[in-house]
C-alpha cells in the first residue's frame, strides 16, 4: 500500500477505512442478488459499483462492462464478452509497455463500438518510445490470439476459432501504416514515407470495405502531417535514431503482420469447415 513520504512514521498503523466496509458490504450484496436470481443487469451494475471504489482501473472496468452490456443486447453474452477481452489485452499490451518506458499513460478507456484507447498524459521523447509503445499493444494481441486458437484445440469448439480470427484481424487492421493507428506510429521510426502507403490503402479500404471509421484517422493524421511539415527541425530530432533500431522494428512490424495474417486465415479456414459441416449435415 503507498503512504505519503512526508508522513512516514515506523509506529505508523493504518487503520481500516470506510472505503473498505463498503467495498466489502458491496460484494456480499452483489453474491447475494446472485443468488436472489436478480435481472444480470442488476447484478453487473453491482459489481462495477464495487469495481468503481475499489480499483484504480474504475474508469476500465466500467467502460468495458457497459461495452458488453450494448455489445450483448446485439451479439450475444458469449461475443460481447470475448470481444472485450481481446481488446483489453491489446490496449494493456499498449499500458504496460509506456509504463515500462516511463511514459505516463492512463488505464484503457472503451468506446462502445469505436474500441478503446488509454491517453497519453506525457508524449514520448522520440518516435523510438513512440514505436515500442505502439508495438506492444499487436504484440500482446498476437498473443491472445495464440491463446484463443490453443483453447479451441484443446476443446474444438469453435467459438474459441471464431474470436481468434476477430482478434487477429482487430491487431492487423491496427497496424496498417498511416496516423495514430500503431502501424503508423511504428512505420513512422522505419520511414515516415510509409505512410504514403499507409494512406493509399487507408483510402482503399474506405472505397472497398466502406471502412468509414478511417475518415477520422485519415483526418487526424493528415494533421499531423502538416504539424510535422510546419516543424522541420523539431520534427528532424524527434525522427532521430540508430538505424539498428529502425531494422529491428522494421523487422518486428513485418513479422507481425505475418504472423496475424497467418492466424487470421488459419482461424477463418477452420470457421469456413464447421459451417460447411453444418450445411452438410
Amino acid at each position: 500500500m503507498l503512504h505519503d513520504e512526508n508522513r512516514r512514521d515506523d509506529n505508523y498503523v493504518e487503520k481500516p477505512t470506510k472505503r473498505n466496509t463498503k467495498t466489502i458490504f458491496s460484494i456480499v450484496v452483489t453474491a447475494l442478488l446472485g443468488l436472489l436470481n436478480f435481472s444480470k443487469l442488476a447484478v453487473i451494475a453491482k459489481l462495477l459499483f464495487t469495481l468503481l471504489k475499489a480499483s484504480k482501473f474504475a474508469g476500465t472496468f466500467i467502460s468495458m462492462g457497459l461495452t458488453v452490456i450494448l455489445y450483448a443486447q446485439i451479439y450475444g453474452w458469449l461475443f460481447a464478452v470475448g470481444f472485450v477481452v481481446v481488446i483489453f489485452v491489446h490496449e494493456m499490451g499498449h499500458y504496460i509497455t509506456s509504463k515500462r518506458l516511463g511514459i505516463d499513460v492512463s488505464a484503457p478507456t472503451f468506446i462502445p463500438f469505436l474500441g478503446a484507447f488509454i491517453k497519453m498524459k506525457s508524449i514520448p521523447k522520440s518516435v523510438r518510445e513512440e514505436a515500442i509503445s505502439a508495438i506492444g499493444g499487436p504484440t500482446a494481441g498476437t498473443f491472445i490470439t495464440f491463446v484463443c486458437l490453443g483453447l479451441y484445440l484443446l476443446t474444438s469448439n469453435p467459438y474459441w476459432a471464431g474470436l481468434a480470427y476477430l482478434s487477429a484481424f482487430i491487431n492487423l487492421f491496427n497496424l496498417l501504416p498511416f496516423g495514430s493507428l500503431d502501424g503508423g506510429r511504428i512505420s513512422k521510426a522505419i520511414s515516415p514515407f510509409i505512410w504514403l502507403i499507409g494512406l493509399v490503402m487507408a483510402l482503399f479500404l474506405i472505397w472497398k470495405l466502406h471502412a468509414y471509421i478511417l475518415l477520422i484517422i485519415l483526418f487526424f493524421g493528415v494533421y499531423e502531417v502538416i504539424t510535422m511539415y510546419r516543424q522541420k527541425s523539431v520534427t528532424a530530432q524527434y525522427l532521430s535514431v540508430a538505424p539498428s533500431f529502425r531494422l529491428k522494428i522494421g523487422f518486428s512490424y513485418l513479422m507481425l503482420i505475418a504472423v496475424l495474417a497467418f492466424l487470421m486465415m488459419y482461424s477463418l479456414d477452420i470457421s469456413k469447415t464447421f459451417t460447411d459441416s453444418l450445411y452438410i449435415r
